[in-house]
């Protein structure tokens, strides 16, 4: 009796390109790639690539096979931890370049701790990646780095032409500024930076180069220089009418996330992480007035003492006072915005973590529900 045999290269192109996409790059490269001309045709020219870093664990990786993917691969990700370390070495030493990958669309460095070598060889070519839609740096380290040497990649960055997204989050040796690019970026529409610190005259020139900037989240610190009126009288009166959605982490001071808010009249959502500054109802709503009147969307945290403490009842009347701001006819019938108070007596103060319900950070609240172990809201039953 005759027996049909199922021989692999009998399957199509087509079903084969299905069935390397469940492999792991490595182990797709390592089973498939030198058997024939046409898997290694089927694995080179028809399939585009995802190379992340974090589950590769062979140094040879590089040297071998991405070489050979240089101009299929769309997607780069590297991040430097114990079962993978040294990944941005490995890449370094290889020969490779970012400006090499001429077609990726997205690149992320996370946990990378960059030497200054390291910064100029990375970055220097930055500027050829002219289909890059994202750019991420997460928790990136540079403190071999001042940030003036970081001036020319935000040059090149503000410079791609296709640039969509792009997270900032690292430090730099010293105090790190956030340098302002002289180019006009008309493509970048939403940017995030964090670990740096803020001049309010700063804010203008970086709204002014990133004109299609419609969501902007930033860690808000400043030195305390910054809030001396006389120093910034002088802040030119620029407006963005692009950005429509604002994120503030970190914000500890009042004056400059005000200045802020004068140059973005636009903003419809506002999600903002307050330290060490007490807002009531009454100074949030004149806030809101006078500078965001096409507020829709408002999520607030503040962490702050409200007041010495005295006694158990003195200290819950001025709570009860403090919420009071909170359920005027501006919170409760016009926006429907309500808020939550924890609160209690630390270091022989009234401290208390106010925030909007319902809750919209990522950050646990066990530790305020630990410590400050009294509760109240302006929602009825919650």
């Amino acid at each position: 009796m005759a027996t049909n045999k199922m021989i692999l290269e009998s399957l199509s192109n087509e079903l084969f390109i299905e069935l390397f996409a469940l492999f792991d790059i490595v182990d797709l490269f390592r089973a498939f790639y030198g058997l024939n001309t046409r898997f290694n045709s089927l694995l080179i020219h028809l399939r585009r690539y995802h190379v992340d870093f974090r589950s590769i664990f062979k140094e040879d990786f590089c040297r071998t096979y991405l070489s050979l993917i240089i101009n299929r691969t769309i997607y780069l990700r590297f991040f430097d931890k114990e079962d993978t370390p040294y990944q941005c070495a490995h890449f370094q030493s290889a020969g490779f370049t970012f400006g090499q990958f001429d077609n990726i669309r997205y690149l992320t460095l996370e946990n990378i701790n960059l030497s200054l070598q390291f910064n100029q060889y990375f970055f220097s070519d930055l500027c050829h990646l002219h289909n890059l839609t994202h750019l991420k740096f997460i928790h990136c380290r540079m403190q071999g780095i001042f940030c003036d040497f970081f001036q020319d990649v935000i040059e090149q960055i503000w410079n791609l032409p296709k640039l969509t997204h792009c997270y900032f989050d690292f430090c730099f040796r010293g105090i790190s500024h956030f340098h302002t690019p002289t180019s006009v970026s008309t493509s970048l529409q939403y940017l995030t930076i964090l670990g740096n610190w803020w001049y309010s005259n700063k804010f203008v020139g970086l709204l002014k180069k990133t004109p299609q900037l419609r969501t902007f989240a930033v860690s808000l610190q400043t030195l305390q220089v910054d809030e001396i009126p006389s120093l910034y009288g002088f802040l030119p009166s620029f407006k963005n009418l692009s950005v429509k959605r604002l994120i503030l982490y970190k914000v500890d001071t009042q004056r400059l996330m005000i200045n802020l808010f004068q140059s973005l009249p636009n903003v419809n959502q506002l999600k903002v992480e307050i330290f060490s500054i007490k807002l009531d109802g009454n100074q949030w709503e004149q806030i809101i007035v006078n500078y965001l009147p096409q507020l829709k969307i408002f999520q607030m945290k503040m962490n702050t003492d409200l007041c010495p403490s005295t006694d158990n009842q003195r200290n819950e009347e001025k709570i009860d006072q403090f919420l009071a701001t909170y359920r005027t006819p501006f919170w409760i019938e016009h926006h429907q915005w309500f808020i939550r108070c924890h609160w209690g007596v630390s270091m022989e103060n009234v401290c208390m973590c106010v925030y909007s319900i319902p809750y919209k950070f990522g950050v646990s609240l066990i530790y305020e529900k630990e410590l400050l172990d009294k509760t109240k809201s302006t929602c009825l039953g919650v």
